[in-house]
């Protein structure tokens, strides 16, 4: 029997990817394991391997196209087998390269790791399977599957499309996205009065912000020569939109809703460095790969880390969430945006085994050359600007994580110590952290840690 090829689910929050290339033909044979596909995520480019070997055949999803995670875009068959050409859209269902209720849906899981969702066959009681999407199509507008009648063998996003097209055709509930019901009730403003753009007339997402910027605001009265300075515009010059890769997009939404939905706080210490650049001068004279400030960084936080398990826990769905492993990001800025690839099980490295998974991670993220693996389950994030002449920053957290250590540049300062002014090179460490998760003591030992190995590295099992 011929196997589905699906868009994958890469990531927790992703609702659709995109199809870069196929890297084999229709017709054409492929193998189990070997690249089939490459597909952009909202992080990285990834090629996707073939399930099973075979030819393949049907394939419904262009290079370019954004698609639902866990549509069908192909099949893998036996060379010998028969099978029927992929069945027509409905009518006015929308086109793979332009989904519109599915894509604002949750993602679903990985349509491999589970069978697909059964539904009871109308009149005869029997069970039918739906599709990813078809299922989380029917959860967010509460539909009775039941009342679904599908074209074929298994209930599909038309079958659903179809059936809510007949709902808003017969003065039913009116055909819109989640994501479209939400921001109208947000808005105060009604559906129905909102012309729609998606299939069978669904209103959309983009529908409702429309509608939302032609309304009319309330306005104070006001003076004329008051009303004419607030209507001159700040600037005559000519403007240009800036285009936005798909990556920076993405930073961008994740940055805000973090800003907005975590309660930060912020922990500064400015710590002597004079012992600590003499550890890297050391470690670099009897290490064979070459080190940076940053590796030792990730050696001394990784040990702070492991006695302030607090610091390194994340919050998930209103619950604190101790994580067993200490993976520390790294933020690395590129061309389209900001990455933050994981160095794994940091605390069980040496020196040299971060000072390699560092440079092949930032390589490879500056390439665009990382797995989507490579960015994920990080516990705590290191974000150091110091190359770049800062002395010290605060950083947003990457949630779930519970804090990010933001790292300034190593510079000579005039110092007090034991009451003389003297001359020292100085690091300013500023701590972000969550305060559902870590209140001010924590954060503040945590923090006293990490000051106290950078002064004295002896502290440090090398």
């Amino acid at each position: 029997m011929a196997k589905e090829v699906y868009m994958p689910a890469l990531g927790m929050n992703q609702e659709t990817g995109t199809l870069l290339r196929w890297l084999k033909a229709e017709g054409e044979s492929v193998t189990k394991g070997e690249p089939l596909m490459e597909v952009a995520t909202d992080k990285t480019d990834v090629e996707i391997e073939a399930p099973v070997s075979g030819v393949l055949r049907n394939v419904t999803a262009q290079e370019g196209d954004e698609i639902p995670v866990g549509q069908v875009i192909a099949l893998i068959a036996k060379p010998d087998e028969v099978i029927a050409p992929p069945k027509a859209a409905a009518p006015a269902a929308p086109a793979a390269s332009s989904p519109a209720i599915p894509a604002e849906a949750p993602s679903a899981p990985k349509p491999s790791a589970s069978p697909a969702p059964a539904a009871s066959m109308p009149g005869n009681g029997t069970v039918a399977p739906m599709t990813p999407v078809a299922a989380r199509m029917v959860a967010d507008h509460g539909i009775d599957v039941s009342r679904i009648q599908p074209a074929g063998s298994r209930i599909q996003k038309e079958d659903v499309l179809a059936y809510l097209a007949t709902q808003t055709q017969t003065g039913g509930r009116v055909l819109a996205s989640p994501k479209a019901r939400r921001l109208a009730d947000e808005a105060g403003i009604e559906l129905a009065l909102i012309p729609g753009s998606g299939p069978e007339g669904a209103v959309l997402a983009e529908d409702v912000l429309a509608a939302i910027s032609v309304a009319e605001p309330l306005q104070p009265v006001l003076e004329p020569a008051e009303a004419e300075r607030i209507a001159a515009p700040v600037y005559a010059g000519e403007t240009s939109e800036v285009p936005m890769s798909r990556m920076w997009k993405v930073m961008a939404e994740r940055l805000t809703q973090s800003w907005t939905t975590v309660p930060h706080f912020f922990l500064a210490r400015d710590v002597d460095a004079k012992k600590f650049k003499k550890w890297h001068s050391k470690a670099q004279d009897r290490a064979q790969s070459k080190l940076t400030y940053t590796d030792l960084l990730v050696k001394v936080v990784a040990q702070a880390l492991h006695a302030h398990a607090r610091i390194n826990a994340s919050w998930i769905d209103g619950r604190i969430v101790a994580n067993k492993g200490i993976h520390i990001g790294l933020a690395v800025a590129v061309e389209d945006g900001l990455l933050v690839p994981v160095i794994r099980n940091a605390d069980r490295l040496g020196l040299e085994e971060i000072a390699q998974a560092r440079a092949d991670l930032v390589a490879r993220a500056q390439a665009g050359k990382l797995a989507v693996g490579e960015l994920q389950d990080g516990t705590f994030t290191i974000s150091n600007l110091g190359m770049f002449g800062i002395d010290q920053f605060s950083a947003i957290i990457n949630p779930p994580q519970a804090a990010i250590l933001a790292v300034g540049r190593i510079a000579d300062r005039v110092v007090a110590v034991d009451g003389k002014a003297k001359v020292r090179p100085m690091l300013t460490l500023n701590l972000s952290a969550d305060h559902r998760v870590v209140d001010g003591a924590r954060a503040a030992r945590f923090l006293d840690a990490v000051a106290g190995m950078i002064e004295n590295p002896i502290r440090i099992l090398d």
